[in-house]
């Protein structure tokens, strides 16, 4: 057995036991006159949750965690394996603490319980090495996050989010595996190390067309542009903790599975160049189309969907650099690391401001924040900030390290990307400055004016504390 798939397999068995014990313990009939979207404030599933998922990282990382590459035809163990991994339980520690107190209590177990089943499928497509456990692992994504939707909110609004988040999956997921069947004819096999080989020597017109209807199946996971177009509504329509699991982790599965079809850790270059045209179109048109967007937003749920398009956007020149350099796509690891703790932290410090899942969210509800909870407004100062790549945050070395790979491609298309990421960095700050701005507007004189703020300290609280404090320390001490 692959060492890489045993925290996977433990995610699985745990988020099962998880849903076992909420059907015995029969929440709903416990509490039949309360109505299901009441939440809990002590989510003890969510603290079984977590204490699961550190535990089993805590075990791979001391025991399973090897260095030697290893294959078995299904799966593989590499530095993606393992970058992969290592995302997975890092978005799973820092949402499962976001969720605390924010489920809906008849249905907790089975919300952490399917959480859970998401990060175990996450972990099987880092370590697929065969075109039919990398499309098992991205339907164990897809599937739970369709019922965590359901779940989430139940009016009509979030009905409608499920019902278009499914329908476009399901479609995206077709496209995938008509691209699959299509290379399975042409190679004769589903290993995808067999297919790239074949597919590097002769990169006939089919080939080039299945690589596109992969692409296509995976640019839903990323919210690339054109097929983002699911995002804003989606979010609008699912709770504010919902929100930053859709900005991430479908995101990590999207660019895992983009890295693997295209070469993996040594990217070949005969399949590569057959792909390049295609990702530098969508990198400039996913950078463009989301910050453009995103400056007209004035609510916070669309204002995070179009942001999560940009942010596809900047990866997808760091995965372009990669390719035509043969290397591994080191810098796009680094990147997804650096985005999950600042969405989690922004939309950490968002959910401590808001407990309510079904009410809107506007940038106004932030005005005098820091004069209500500086703490607070300080730390969603930092995520701010480093989500558009400033000095002393994380984001600007996520940033750079993009841009340098870009530079080092030596290549016109790839250095003309990079210029845009640079221009469309300094756009999204207009937002995002304008958001920061908010919090210290100290023109309001009647206090009744500004929204009300809950001084509680909580979970989320915290945690935006503590990705603040990451975010501002990894500047000094990159990875």
């Amino acid at each position: 057995m692959i060492h890489s798939l045993l925290p996977g397999l433990g995610l699985l068995c745990t988020g099962c036991v998880l849903i076992i014990l909420g059907i015995l313990q029969k929440q709903v009939s416990e509490s039949s006159t309360e109505p299901a979207e009441k939440v809990s404030r002590l989510d003890g599933y969510a603290w079984l949750s977590l204490i699961s998922i550190t535990l089993i990282w805590l075990a791979w990382y001391l025991w399973g965690n090897q260095t030697s590459e290893e294959h078995s035809g299904l799966f593989c163990q590499d530095a993606i394996s393992r970058y992969g991994t290592h995302l997975t339980m890092l978005s799973g520690i820092l949402f499962t603490l976001i969720m605390q107190g924010s489920t809906p209590r008849a249905f907790a177990a089975e919300f952490h319980g399917c959480f859970l089943l998401l990060l175990s499928g996450l972990v099987v497509v880092a370590a697929a090495d065969d075109l039919t456990t990398l499309y098992l692992g991205l339907e164990l994504v897809s599937i739970p996050t369709t019922v965590l939707l359901a779940i989430s909110r139940k009016d009509s609004a979030g009905l409608e989010a499920t019902l278009k988040y499914f329908s476009l999956s399901a479609f995206s997921s077709a496209i995938f595996l008509m691209g699959a069947s299509y290379l399975f004819g042409i190679a004769g096999s589903t290993n995808i190390q067999h297919i790239l080989e074949v597919v590097s020597q002769h990169a006939s017109p089919m080939s080039k067309l299945a690589i596109a209807f992969l692409l296509a199946g995976l640019a839903f996971r990323i919210t690339a542009v054109p097929f983002h177009y699911y995002a804003p509504d989606v979010f609008s329509g699912t709770s504010l903790p919902m929100v930053g699991l859709l900005s991430t982790i479908p995101k990590i599965a999207g660019f895992i599975g983009i890295v693997r079809l295209l070469g993996g850790d040594l990217l070949l270059t005969g399949l590569a160049e057959s792909a390049m045209s295609t990702l530098l179109i969508l990198a400039i048109a996913t950078m463009t189309v989301g910050n453009l967007m995103a400056l007209v937003q004035n609510d916070w749920r669309r204002l995070l969907a179009y942001s999560s398009v940009s942010h596809s956007g900047y990866l997808l020149v760091g995965v372009l650099a990669s390719l035509k350099q043969g290397t591994p796509p080191d810098a796009v690891f680094l990147y997804l690391t650096v985005y999950i703790v600042m969405t989690s932290g922004m939309v950490a410090g968002l959910v401590s401001l808001s407990q309510s899942s079904s009410s809107k969210m506007g940038l106004d509800e932030l005005k005098g924040l820091y004069y209500r909870q500086p703490w607070l407004a300080i730390s969603l100062t930092i995520t701010l900030l480093s989500m558009i790549g400033v000095p002393l945050t994380a984001g600007f070395w996520a940033k750079f390290q993009i841009f340098f790979s870009a530079a080092e491609a030596n290549n016109y298309w790839i250095n003309i990307c990079a210029i845009i990421m640079a221009f469309h960095a300094a756009l999204a700050a207009i937002y995002y400055l304008g958001a920061i701005s908010k919090m210290y507007e100290f023109g309001e004189t009647n206090p009744s004016t500004i929204p009300h703020l809950k001084p509680k300290l909580t979970t989320s609280g915290v945690t935006c504390l503590a990705c603040s404090l990451v975010i501002v320390a990894w500047f000094f001490m990159p990875l």
